[in-house]
């Protein structure tokens, strides 16, 4: 009996460590939907160098990190240029050839993929692209001139926003009893994991007509104000236009601050005001002005107001495009006798 008690206390504490520790790692769970980065662009010491010498052979070396949440994958790449004076220049040799895909036509330009932050790995991917700089000569009467390198990064990127909202059917308060939720609207501070974030959404359950000039107004329509901003350090770009914002000199200004949108309320997609040409193939989408703007969203059919108001999943998704750089001086000097 003593034998089957002992085994009967170590099975139970085993139980308890064991659920002790499964709550742990859910208390531990990291939220990697949070923050306005996207890629971080950094130069690694003394790349390049303060002062070089004509025809001197020196580093320019870029280390990328993605802060945000959304991974870069093979089917939508990010690019990366790197731009100098041709006329004080010999040559750029991109050092990572075996590991990147040379973009076409562009010996300094080439596109990658990076990881974002997720569950098992919270700090994000890391890329180092390496480049060798041929300094050119200068002009004969100076003694020095001053030089920069300009390094532009255009990637494809995701905003992704899950909220819990009420669906209030009573918003006069008129029903007796204690109601499940109340509708209000909701506040973002920290962003989610990307550049161009949400930062609020205003609620409203707006009277419904069932039918055009029907005086019945027995249902509620839920719609939804989202408030966008682009927090980040760079500038938004039309997705499908990444490629040629690094890799060609003319840029159409129309391909600047587009923003797709999709949301849903449960499973129902919500119908949004968006901007679209007339006839046109384009998706919908917003055009950020002064780095902002705010989407009306709502759900085509009415809920009926003899529901009990309830909480429901809220879903929001915005693709761009986004572009940064970074950059650095350096004089090129004239040998020394």
């Amino acid at each position: 009996m003593k034998k089957i008690s002992v085994i009967w206390i170590l099975f139970a504490a085993a139980l308890i460590v064991s659920c002790n520790s499964s709550n742990t790692t859910n208390n531990n769970e990291i939220n990697v939907r949070i923050g306005f980065a996207g890629l971080n662009l950094e130069l690694l010491k003394n790349t390049p160098p303060q002062k070089v010498f004509e025809g001197d052979i020196f580093p320019f070396v870029v280390k990328i990190k993605n802060n945000g949440a959304y991974s870069i994958k093979n089917d939508k790449k990010a690019i990366i240029s790197l731009s100098v004076e041709k006329d004080y220049t010999r040559n750029v040799q991109l050092l990572n050839e075996g590991k990147l895909e040379i973009a076409e036509g562009k010996s300094s330009s080439a596109y990658f993929t990076i990881p974002g932050r997720t569950q098992i790995d919270p700090k994000g991917g890391e890329e180092i692209i390496s480049y060798n700089i041929q300094a050119g000569r200068i002009d004969p009467q100076s003694e020095f001139h001053n030089s920069v390198a300009i390094a532009t990064v255009c990637y494809p990127y995701e905003t992704v926003l899950s909220a819990t909202v009420c669906i209030d059917t009573d918003v006069t308060n008129l029903r007796p009893g204690k109601k499940v939720c109340n509708a209000q609207d909701l506040v973002f501070p920290t962003g989610q994991g990307s550049p161009v974030a949400i930062t609020k959404i205003e609620t409203r359950m707006l009277p419904f007509e069932i039918s055009p000039g029907s005086a019945s107004t027995n249902e509620i329509r839920p719609q939804f104000l989202i408030y966008v901003e682009n927090k980040g350090p760079g500038l938004v770009i039309k997705e499908e236009s990444v490629s040629d914002f690094c890799t060609k000199s003319n840029t159409d200004h129309g391909n600047y601050n587009i923003v797709y949108v999709d949301a849903f309320l449960s499973d129902k997609k919500l119908v949004c005001q968006l901007d679209k040409e007339p006839e046109s193939q384009e998706l919908g989408h917003i055009k950020l002005k002064d780095k902002k703007d705010i989407i009306r969203c709502y759900q085509e059919e009415g809920v009926p107001r003899n529901y009990d108001p309830y909480l429901s999943p809220l879903k929001i998704e915005m693709g761009y495009g986004y572009t940064q750089s970074v950059s650095a001086g350096y004089f090129i000097m004239k040998p020394t006798n």
